[in-house]
């Protein structure tokens, strides 16, 4: 009853007040970029993620490329269908090394 009553003299809110989304930050960006990248290139072989990692590079070390956040325009051939932002590409080519580092150092043995 007591609720009730409080509710009804609006003291107390029927719900907390919630709090909106935390804001997009660049450490957050480019933790999601290395997650995504990290589950997709741990289903390739060495074969691909060289192949993969040198079509990056390239694109990386060309005049044109820009270390953007979020604006989609670059495009890996063989990768997928779809561009890519200068962050990703940069998260993608630290995520294959890291692997390939992985594997060289059979880190995955007990």
């Amino acid at each position: 009853m007591a609720d009730f009553l409080r509710r009804l003299r609006r003291d107390q809110p029927d719900e907390p007040a919630r709090k909106g989304p935390e804001p997009l930050t660049e450490d957050r960006i480019l933790f999601g970029y290395r997650m995504n990248w990290t589950r997709t290139a741990m289903t390739w072989d060495a074969d691909r993620r060289a192949l993969i990692a040198a079509r990056v590079d390239a694109i990386i070390h060309s005049s044109d490329f820009e270390q953007n956040a979020l604006e989609r325009r670059f495009r890996v051939e063989g990768l997928d269908d779809q561009a890519h932002s200068g962050a990703s590409l940069i998260a993608l080519a630290d995520v294959i090394r890291a692997l390939d580092k992985f594997e060289l150092n059979d880190d995955n043995q007990p």
